[in-house]
């Protein structure tokens, strides 16, 4: 009775066109690979940190110019990006001022600058080890949702952009006091609120 089970199985099987897999393909077929996550770091020197300096607005100008605008969907499609009508606005800036606080307490380091312009106030800036959020990534336009397979993967792709940006922060110390330059982005559902938040792809000192 046993064998005559098997063999039925054994044929289903034939029949179906299923065949066995090892547990890596299968893994690669549950998550296959995608060539845009393996070029992240490069992507980000090459394409993102780039295009984040040169079509950076300085921050005071963007706040006067977003809060001028009709309404802030209109802000957005003027002065910023939204990949997809559900996701924030991204908004890339630069500015400087003199930091006010160093805080490295929790891995989401980050330090204060309040900036040169009166009209921006104290503005937050992610430092690491770890970056909140994916507006680096949100910000390329280069790539979207649809070019990876997931979710997931396109989940690894935010984190591994960030940990690039992360990377080029490592070997700076900053104090308080100290005069800083920020390009970077940060986003937002409506008009902005103070304190911002911005994710740097470069601080000069």
């Amino acid at each position: 009775m046993f064998n005559r089970v098997m063999w039925v199985v054994i044929a289903s099987l034939l029949l179906s066109g299923c065949r066995i897999v090892t547990r890596q393909q299968l893994a690669e077929l549950k998550n296959p690979p995608n060539a845009n996550l393996a070029k992240a770091a490069q992507l980000f020197d090459r394409n993102i940190a780039p295009q984040v300096k040169s079509s950076a607005t300085p921050l005071g100008t963007l706040l006067t110019q977003i809060g001028q605008a009709k309404d802030f969907d209109t802000a957005c499609r003027q002065y910023g990006y939204r990949s997809q009508d559900e996701n924030p606005c991204v908004f890339t800036v630069s500015f400087s001022g003199a930091i006010s606080q160093v805080n490295t307490a929790s891995r989401n380091g980050q330090i204060v600058v309040k900036s040169d312009d009166d009209q921006v106030g104290e503005v937050k800036v992610q430092i690491g080890p770890t970056f909140r959020g994916t507006d680096l990534r949100d910000s390329y336009r280069g790539l979207g949702y649809g070019d990876f397979n997931d979710q997931n993967l396109f989940g690894d792709f935010g984190k591994a952009i960030n940990q690039q940006a992360i990377n080029t922060l490592a070997k700076q110390t900053f104090t308080v006091g100290g005069k800083v330059t920020v390009y970077g982005v940060f986003s937002a559902f409506d008009t902005p609120q103070p304190p911002l938040l911005i994710t740097p792809v470069n601080i000069t000192q």
